[in-house]
């Protein structure tokens, strides 16, 4: 099988566990980009940081495939809107040890890692984060560009809005309607009421901080 060449943006630690799910994909890593102007010409896991992602012209873009391996929910919309604008392609990847229903709906840019599980009917909008462990009940909605952490437990029928960060090992229950668009739930947390916009929850039950 011929491997697929694809382009790291974000040569931070993060990056590295990207290299692994790619390449457990078969994708060959040509290179990565980071604006970090002091890692320029160092070598990540074997593959050389090649420039800034920001001195990339549109031909350098056009009918490349890239992944964006930035944590920063916002940030990381920005670039891969930006990249999809000048016809660059940001693939899902979903690694071969995660569990995703067939009924599920996988957006664009998704990125699902080792041992997740996405059961029936779950709904994952485009340029989300999936890290390893999380389980996602049966019909629950993720908004763009959320990133849901380690071993966290989100239940069925939720409405998870856009932006969002759920931090590792948080569970939301189910019972609870939505969490609102730009909202951070934190490490541990259990959240057991619908949680606003713009807010960030803690502690066990979960509270508004902030």
């Amino acid at each position: 099988m011929t491997k697929k060449d694809i382009y790291i943006v974000g040569a931070g630690t993060y990056g590295e566990t990207m290299v692994e799910l790619a390449e457990s994909l078969n994708y060959n890593v040509k290179g990565f980009y980071d604006e970090d102007i002091g890692k320029q010409g160092n070598v990540v896991m074997g593959i050389p940081i090649i420039n800034q992602y920001s001195m990339l012209e549109k031909a350098d873009i056009k009918n490349n495939q890239f992944i964006v391996a930035i944590g920063n929910n916002e940030l990381r919309q920005k670039i891969m809107k930006t990249i999809n604008d000048l016809g660059g392609i940001t693939p899902t990847l979903i690694h071969p040890n995660a569990t995703v229903s067939p009924s599920a709906e996988v957006g664009q840019g998704v990125y699902i890692q080792a041992n997740s599980t996405v059961w029936t009917k779950v709904k994952i909008s485009d340029y989300t984060i999936i890290s390893p462990g999380v389980v996602i009940a049966h019909h629950t909605t993720v908004g763009e560009s959320s990133l849901i952490s380690t071993q966290t437990a989100v239940g069925a029928s939720l409405d998870i809005g856009s932006k969002v960060f759920l931090g590792m090992n948080s569970t939301i229950i189910t019972g609870v309607s939505y969490i609102g668009d730009n909202t951070t739930i934190g490490a541990g947390a259990v959240v057991i009421n619908n949680a606003e916009k713009n807010s960030v929850y803690a502690g066990v039950p979960a509270k508004k901080i902030r």
